[in-house]
């Protein structure tokens, strides 16, 4: 299966998918500092903070809304790329699709 790349500015996006992967990087992101304290700055609470923690997908969101991942990465004072590093593309992958659609 080819997997398709497509170029969409975030005023487009709704919702972000919420995995695993994403989970374990909001927890190094987070590193020392308590959920409590993220969630207060987030503007969010402790629980919602922690159910996108756990490795339980049961009690895992399947996705978050853009205001949710932009409230806790202003709350980490991180770009957005960095807990969705899939927002970046390097400028080689860019001249590649730029490339191939114009071909």
């Amino acid at each position: 299966m080819t997997e398709e790349v497509c170029l969409v500015k975030l005023s487009y996006v709704s919702r972000f998918t919420w995995d695993e992967e994403t989970a374990q990087r909001l927890r190094k992101l987070r590193g020392k500092t308590s959920r409590d304290k993220l969630a207060s700055k987030a503007g969010r609470s402790n629980t919602f903070i922690q159910n996108l923690e756990w490795a339980n997908p049961g009690n895992r969101p399947e996705s978050i809304s853009k205001e949710d991942a932009f409230a806790i990465c202003n709350a980490l004072d991180v770009p957005i790329w960095k807990l969705f590093p899939a927002l970046v593309i390097n400028p080689e992958s860019l001249q590649e699709i730029c490339k191939t659609l114009l071909t």
